[in-house]
């Protein structure tokens, strides 16, 4: 089986069906040998900054010499950059490979069971030192929540998404992502809201496990709008620490990898605080807040991209968009959102920040109407500019007149906005 062939196969298989219940993964799992049994991980959930986090655990491991794996989602451009071994995406030869053993195992699995019995047959087979694994949504009942005992569970957020599966309010939601915690385990997470909290501590201790809760322990004292970098400050030690990314909710993923790596370290793993520092300033991560040139194809606009996929996560960009010198100035967002997302929120926070705005489409089937966005935004903000282009590429060029052009609402906007922006 070629690449393509696997790649045209999943995506026939994309459709999300919420289960209750694990017996599928589990029986194909039992007939590749149970490779999640014998893999050391790091198991991360939240609402917004998995992938980040991820991200800064799997740089720091490297620089501390470790064999990292790393399984996150979605991706942007290809599929292989859903499961990469020691910073690098999978060979897509590696990937069709395994996609038809595990195929064979469970042909009954959807994409991203199949996806995720993949990574660990890969890590298992590569015998990684520490695998980081990113739940796809929720925690308790998803596909990777098969892992007997990560080293950590890591709770990067919570708040509102995906509520037809994960449930209205804050502790509901928070109940969900509370279900990676393990018996025994060692659980972080942020200082949440008392309604996530007091759930992710029934959890713990009806588990006899560890909850750990962390204010931020960084400041940002420098951005480099254009390099998509800045500068975090240790509150404590005044130490300085170069950090491969943007955005003012980088400090609470920083704080969770910091002390995370901490317990790692208090449990033998080899992770000093130079691993740290040298995996925080090599780490990226791509359409989190970040700023690209479009060349002269796209008239040497600059793009910010980023993900801002839900409410919490507009909150989060419209905070650092408003600090960064492209605030007031001559802009515009290109936006397009899934049908299934809370867009209201979304739509009156980007209100706020811009008067042009180009609605287009996703590359997703679960992509939303951009006219009926367009109704919408024009309904918060009368006197806006907006206009609809169904094509990316048309979109991104009819924006770039504005000298700094948001692309938000859809990682898989942000995947096809950066392939655009390459191929020009």
């Amino acid at each position: 089986m070629t690449f393509k062939e696997a790649a045209a196969e999943l995506s026939g298989r994309q459709a999300f069906v919420k289960k209750d219940g694990l017996e599928r993964v589990y029986a194909c799992l039992k007939k590749l040998g149970n490779p999640h049994e014998r893999i050391k991980t790091v198991h991360v959930t939240g609402t917004n900054g998995k992938g980040s986090v991820c991200a800064l655990f799997e740089a720091a491991s490297l620089a501390a010499g470790l064999k990292t794996g790393l399984f996150t989602s979605p991706h942007l451009v290809s599929l292989t950059e859903r499961i990469r071994l020691g910073g690098r995406d999978i060979p897509e030869n590696v990937f069709a490979g395994l996609f038809e053993e595990v195929l064979l195992a469970g042909p009954g699995l959807g994409f991203f069971e199949l996806l995720t019995c993949m990574a660990f047959l890969f890590f298992e087979r590569e015998k990684t030192d520490l695998a980081v694994i990113e739940v796809g949504i929720g925690g308790r009942w998803d596909t990777t929540n098969v892992l007997v005992q990560p080293e950590l569970s890591v709770i990067t957020s919570v708040d509102y998404d995906h509520k037809k599966y994960l449930g209205n309010t804050l502790g509901e939601i928070a109940a969900q992502k509370a279900g990676i915690i393990k018996k025994g385990g060692i659980c972080l997470a942020p200082i949440l809201p008392g309604a996530a909290r007091e759930q992710i501590l029934k959890e713990a201790a009806g588990k006899g496990a560890q909850a750990h809760f962390f204010a931020p322990v960084f400041e940002v004292t420098a951005r480099d709008w254009e390099g998509s970098r800045m500068t975090l400050r240790h509150k404590k030690t005044g130490e300085t620490f170069p950090f491969g990314m943007l955005g003012e909710a980088q400090v609470s993923n920083a704080t969770l990898v910091w002390e995370g790596l901490e317990i790692l370290r208090g449990l033998g793993w080899p992770l000093s605080r130079a691993h740290a520092k040298a995996g925080f300033g090599a780490a990226r991560w791509p359409a989190r807040f970040q700023t690209q040139r479009g060349g002269p194809a796209f008239g040497n606009a600059l793009f910010v991209i980023d993900g801002a996929h839900n409410e919490e996560a507009a909150r989060a960009f419209a905070r650092t968009w408003t600090i960064s010198p492209f605030a007031g100035k001559s802009c515009a967002f290109v936006v397009g959102i899934l049908q299934d997302k809370e867009r209201r929120v979304m739509l009156e926070t980007l209100a706020s920040l811009c008067g042009r705005f180009i609605f287009t489409r996703p590359e997703s089937p679960r992509a939303a109407d951009p006219c009926a966005l367009a109704d919408e935004l024009m309904a918060i903000k009368p006197d806006a500019e907006v206009e609809v282009q169904q094509d990316v590429g048309a979109a991104l060029a009819c924006a770039s007149g504005s000298g700094v052009v948001a692309v938000l609402g859809s990682f898989y906007l942000a995947g096809a906005a950066l392939a655009r922006i390459r191929e020009r």
